[in-house]
């Protein structure tokens, strides 16, 4: 797909009454193959603010959208309603509210982990997807038990609340500077930490959604045996300290359709860190698939 005469703007915010709750999201209406982008921990959607406006060069309709909990959307009470089956079914109901039957998926971060178990549960509505740094949640379980226990340590760091939010934002946030260094939009994330406005975004994800919670998902309750059955992208940063190269690369194991891995340099957040590079790769990807 050669690139059009599309505004480099995007459309004002809209706001989504699904199930319940309001999402915000931002959505450059072109009238081109529809592709949703989900941010993750501990991001809103302008995480995806280079992608927005090259997609829609390309003549895709890109939709950015905040979780539950994060940017301009709702923040329920009910940490239930955080559990990724909650957000998985939300997904679904927000495409139904913008009348879009199949769309390609680009997803990060926590954002993964709720869209791996998404296309797998409602493939029909997937014309792709591609996951940024995590993969499928048996394959970081498999880390944490075959000896990156401690690599992982923040997992159980960020279900703590308030513990979490001291131990990053003490000593004059020393230790959320130096975590964070990788970060592009760090200062932004420190003042939303230590603003005024609600902290849920901070530790909501693991307190919804323990490892032993979807340990029980995906041995116990068979969804393991669901894989992916979209053409599928993993797209990993090469010097990424939160996340190991083995959980996404492995995950070719729960796609039964095309697969493709790449590492490119650059950490945790490489959409911002190295725009015109993932840029390029999900353009070509996409364009690929047609």
């Amino acid at each position: 797909m050669s690139p059009q005469n599309a505004s480099s703007t995007a459309v004002a915010t809209q706001r989504i009454h699904v199930r319940g709750v309001d999402y915000a999201l931002t959505d450059t209406q072109i009238s081109g193959p529809p592709v949703l982008l989900l941010h993750g921990w501990p991001d809103n959607r302008t995480l995806w603010r280079h992608q927005l406006e090259y997609l829609s060069a390309l003549g895709f309709r890109a939709i950015a959208v905040d979780w539950l909990g994060h940017g301009e959307s709702s923040i329920p009470t009910d940490i239930g309603r955080y559990h990724v089956s909650e957000l998985a079914a939300d997904t679904i109901a927000l495409l139904d509210a913008l009348q879009i039957e199949q769309v390609h998926l680009i997803a990060h971060d926590y954002g993964a982990t709720v869209s791996w178990e998404t296309v797998a549960n409602y493939p029909q509505r997937f014309l792709s997807y591609c996951a940024l740094s995590v993969g499928h949640s048996v394959e970081i379980l498999r880390d944490i038990a075959t000896g990156h226990l401690i690599h992982y340590l923040w997992l159980i760091l960020h279900g703590l609340d308030r513990a979490s939010r001291y131990w990053y934002l003490s000593h004059d946030a020393k230790r959320f500077r130096h975590k964070f260094a990788s970060h592009p939009d760090a200062e932004a994330v420190l003042a939303r930490l230590t603003g005024d406005n609600d902290t849920t975004f901070w530790t909501i994800w693991e307190r919804a959604n323990p490892s032993y919670d979807v340990f029980h998902r995906q041995f116990l309750a068979g969804q393991r045996q669901k894989h992916l059955t979209v053409p599928t992208l993993g797209l990993y940063g090469s010097d990424d300290e939160w996340m190991t190269a083995g959980q996404l690369a492995r995950c070719y194991k729960y796609v039964d359709a095309v697969w493709r891995y790449e590492s490119i340099r650059g950490g945790h957040w490489v959409q911002l860190e190295r725009p015109d590079e993932v840029n390029a790769i999900l353009g070509s990807w996409l364009s690929g698939l047609k």
